[in-house]
């Protein structure tokens, strides 16, 4: 219940600078308020804190099975590794400009 309370004052206190800032763009202004005011607006939050009991079994089941995943992971066709070897320089990594969009064009 003290993290709807504090989620109820959080709001509040942010349609305050809303109203106060009417007519303006607010979006990153908003923000800044939110990263300057963090400790006032989270005094009274109580993160919930949940144990996790991990049991000897689980752990041995879950090496083998990230293994397997890894081996899924590999095994690619003979077209995704040529396309991928097309992609790629030599150390694996796209060429610098790759994602790059024309700008006179848009």
């Amino acid at each position: 219940s003290s993290s709807a309370e504090t989620k109820e004052l959080i709001l509040s206190k942010l349609e305050q600078q809303v109203e106060a800032n009417l007519g303006t763009a607010m979006m990153y202004t908003l923000f800044e308020w939110a990263k300057e005011h963090q400790e006032v607006l989270m005094e009274n939050h109580r993160p919930v804190v949940t144990s996790v009991m991990v049991t000897a079994s689980s752990e041995l089941t879950a090496p083998s099975s990230t293994a397997k995943r890894k081996e899924k992971k590999e095994q690619l066709t003979k077209a995704q590794k040529r396309r991928m070897v097309n992609r790629t320089d030599h150390k694996g990594e796209l060429p610098r400009g790759w994602n790059w969009v024309d700008v006179i064009k848009h």
